[in-house]
C-alpha cells in the first residue's frame, strides 16, 4: 500500500457519482413520481417476463 511519497493509486480513479452507485432510491417519505413507478413496474414484468420464459419453456 503507500509508501513514503503518498497514495499508492491515485485517488481520483475511485471518485464515481453517488447516482451510478445507488441501487434505490434514498430513504425518505416521499413517493416517487407516478411515471417512474410505472416504468420501474414495466421494468420488473418484463424481466420476469424473460425469467418464465427460460425456465417454462
Amino acid at each position: 500500500m503507500g509508501g513514503s511519497n503518498g497514495a499508492a493509486q491515485d485517488p481520483t480513479a475511485y471518485i464515481v457519482p453517488a447516482r451510478r452507485v445507488r441501487l434505490r432510491a434514498p430513504a425518505n417519505d416521499n413517493r416517487a413520481p407516478l411515471g417512474w413507478r410505472l416504468r420501474r413496474m414495466i421494468v420488473y414484468l418484463l424481466i420476469a417476463a424473460l425469467i418464465a420464459g427460460i425456465v417454462f419453456i
